[in-house]
């Protein structure tokens, strides 16, 4: 074979590699994953405040066929978070563990308020090893709760490329707590995780204490959250918070008992008058995400 079609064929891997290359740049030492659950602002505010080791959340897109998807125009593709995280600090099994434990599994419509293709629920995995472990984390779940594989809608797929999403969606829930905390209650996402995993486990994986990590039997001290890194390291667990915490929490925590109470007194009509007043709000802000 000539070197000038040796060096076609080259330049063609080359671009092939580079067009399946995430609109993202992980830091060195860091890895990532990328996971679907709905609404993205709010799987950068769940990993990003509660998951052990995650260093940044990224809102975008994915799996469509759609080059350079926009929020006006991503026909066929995911809202997802990809997720840079330190493996000294945490792993890909932890991090999977956290992302079922932030979505509602039997629903394949789509998640909470949000239906349609883009808010399906899904977990992504890179390597061979990733789907393994993914299949795990989902038996050992499965075992727990004692659900059935056949009821849970939020598929295991190989990871496609991931665009990144227009920077005002970047850290919305940091940016806009209000509309962030009075849409969130509203779509009833802490509603549900709580019906789907029980009172005491969503507030575990939700607090900033990391409860739910906590082993007695740790070597590293009684009562401490620890995890197993990506090393196979016990390790303490602790979550990044990104200046958010209590802060944001209170500010959205007014809209709970409205949104609560209208919906179980109006009913049908109740959820008719939250999503009007989300279109509405949206439209304000020129982002109609629903």
């Amino acid at each position: 074979m000539s070197l000038g079609a040796l060096w076609a064929i080259a330049s063609t891997m080359l671009l092939a590699d580079m067009a399946a290359a995430d609109e993202y740049t992980i830091a060195e030492g860091n890895a990532s994953m990328m996971v679907a659950i709905g609404c993205f602002w709010c799987v950068e505010q769940a990993f990003e405040q509660y998951a052990p080791g995650v260093v940044e959340a990224v809102s975008g897109y994915a799996g469509g066929t759609l080059d350079n998807p926009t929020y006006r125009n991503h026909n066929g593709h995911y809202e997802v978070a990809l997720i840079e995280y330190d493996p000294t600090k945490t792993s890909y099994e932890v991090l999977v563990n956290y992302a079922y434990h932030n979505m509602d599994p039997f629903d394949g419509t789509g998640q909470f308020c949000d239906k349609g293709r883009s808010y399906k629920p899904a977990i992504f995995y890179e390597t061979e090893e990733e789907f393994l472990i993914a299949q795990d984390v989902l038996g050992a779940i499965l075992e727990s709760k004692g659900w059935n594989v056949d009821d849970i809608a939020a598929p295991i797929l190989k990871r496609p490329k991931f665009w990144i999403a227009e920077d005002y969606h970047q850290d919305y829930y940091l940016k806009n707590p209000e509309r962030y905390g009075y849409y969130k209650n509203a779509c009833g996402r802490p509603k549900r995780l709580k019906e789907v995993w029980g009172e005491m486990e969503y507030e575990c994986f939700h607090e900033e204490e990391l409860s739910c990590f906590i082993d007695g039997n740790s070597t590293i001290g009684l009562l401490t959250p620890t995890i197993i890194n990506a090393d196979g390291d016990a390790v303490v667990a602790e979550s990044n918070v990104k200046g958010a915490g209590a802060e944001v929490a209170a500010r959205w925590a007014p809209w709970v008992a409205p949104t609560i109470l209208v919906g179980g007194v109006l009913s049908i009509g109740g959820a008719i008058f939250l999503v009007y007043n989300k279109r509405r709000n949206m439209k304000e802000m020129d982002i109609h995400h629903i």
